[in-house]
């Protein structure tokens, strides 16, 4: 009995001296506290990071969007303004820095507007839009930072001018007090550039087209700074009158010496209308959208010139304007109609809409119009390179020896007689050499030409 005794006892002693002393049970703690420390000092630089990037994505989304608005101001204006200079006194001048200024055309009030002569429903917008700058008194920040704030004819649900209704409207905070970057100026080419505390602007010669640069800033914690620079651009799409004149194309007959481009504003990129049956081909395959001609981008160019060309031919001409890219799509379903102001509105707004996108295949579309007694002259602006042969009237061959074959045996035979066909190569060369657009030109009765 003894004996068991103190064997319990000697085991007991031994599970005691297992146990932690307080020595270890301190280090432990102590070494848990770093552990704790570090966890938390990780996960605070995270949170500080996924906060700062959140702070990034919505300056630089506020920024993009504010430019998208500006950029399209500019496109539905028809002058830019780079100061009060030559604004009617009667305008009411905001307050803050002047950044730019946009003239608008006179804004139609009903749909009926566009068929009446007398203009009586148009509205004259004698004010211009301006955007200025203003200081943001509760910023801590260094060198201070600005709001943007737009003033002029409000907008409705459509997106169309209500000329009666002006506003003031903020479109950006966070302006930086100075530019972030360098947005270089085609100076050479008679370009200039203003810089506004964040805000950079290259204007063209003659006030059509502007570059626009906005530097943004906040604070991200401390004396540490998150900065952005967004640019973008665009071009003025509206006739300036003080440029070119009044061309009042809505109100031209066409003569009796069969002027059908009375005011010789609508030669397109030098190929000029000259018969009384125009149809108008425009590439709106995905090239169009990157490549540039003349300092403007391709797709743009051939809108501003076909707007223009359409703009300045007479009432009385027959018009149809097709876009194609792997297939090609009129305007008019049904064949040309008779130019009229409600027409010719119709063929500008179709031309405005028109976006980059897809293949490069006009022949279809060339073939349906060579048979149409309707067209006599065919104006083809493209940038790219496409099969110049295949099935065309029952053969196989290249498409510009079938039109001039059918030109030849068919329509020469017609009371219409033979189509024109101009091409207008931009950016590359396909006028020359085996170039599908001279080959097609050159074999019926037409010219090509080259704009870089």
């Amino acid at each position: 009995m003894l004996n068991l005794k103190n064997r319990f006892l000697t085991e007991r002693g031994k599970t005691f001296s297992d146990g932690f002393t307080l020595a270890e049970l301190l280090v432990a703690s102590a070494i848990s506290a770093i552990v704790i420390t570090a966890a938390y000092a990780f996960t605070n630089i995270i949170l500080t990071s996924n906060k700062d990037d959140d702070k990034n994505i919505k300056l630089g989304s506020q920024i993009e969007n504010t430019l998208d608005f500006v950029v399209d101001e500019v496109k539905s204006s028809k002058k830019i303004l780079s100061s009060w200079t030559g604004v009617r006194t009667s305008c009411k001048t905001p307050p803050g820095e002047f950044v730019i200024g946009l003239e608008l055309p006179d804004q139609a009030l009903t749909n009926i507007s566009y068929k009446n002569k007398q203009n009586v429903n148009w509205k004259a917008v004698d004010c211009p839009v301006a955007y200025y700058l203003e200081q943001d008194n509760a910023y801590k920040g260094r060198g201070g930072s600005y709001k943007l704030y737009r003033h002029g004819p409000q907008l409705d649900e459509k997106g169309f001018y209500i000329p009666t209704k002006v506003s003031t409207t903020l479109m950006s905070d966070k302006i930086r007090y100075a530019p972030d970057d360098v947005m270089p100026c085609d100076s050479a080419n008679g370009w200039t550039q203003r810089q506004i505390k964040g805000i950079t602007i290259c204007t063209s010669p003659y006030n059509k087209a502007a570059e626009i640069g906005i530097s943004a800033e906040t604070i991200k914690q401390g004396s540490k700074y998150s900065t952005l620079t967004k640019t973008s651009g665009g071009y003025t799409r509206i006739q300036n009158e003080e440029l070119v004149g009044d061309i009042g194309s809505s109100f031209f007959s066409i003569n009796k010496k069969g002027q059908y481009c009375p005011t010789g504003n609508c030669c397109l990129f030098g190929a000029c209308s000259n018969t009384a049956e125009q149809t108008f081909f425009i590439d709106v395959s995905g090239s169009m959208g990157w490549c540039y001609v003349k300092g403007k981008n391709c797709m743009d160019a051939a809108k501003e010139e076909v707007i223009r060309s359409v703009r300045g031919l007479a009432d009385g001409v027959k018009l149809q304007v097709v876009a194609f890219n792997h297939y090609s799509r009129p305007l008019w379903p049904t064949g040309p109609k008779v130019l009229d102001p409600a027409t010719r509105q119709q063929a500008i707004q179709f031309v405005t809409s028109l976006r980059a996108g897809g293949g490069t295949n006009p022949w279809a579309g060339l073939w349906q119009s060579m048979q149409s007694q309707d067209v006599t002259q065919i104006i083809l602006i493209s940038d790219g390179y496409t099969s110049s042969s295949g099935y065309c009237n029952g053969k196989y061959r290249r498409y510009a020896d079938c039109f001039a074959d059918y030109n030849k045996n068919v329509r020469s035979n017609t009371a219409a007689g033979t189509v024109k066909i101009d091409s207008i190569s931009l950016g590359y060369d396909f006028c020359s050499g085996s170039g599908w657009m001279g080959d097609v030109a050159t074999k019926n009765n037409g010219k090509c030409s080259v704009i870089r």
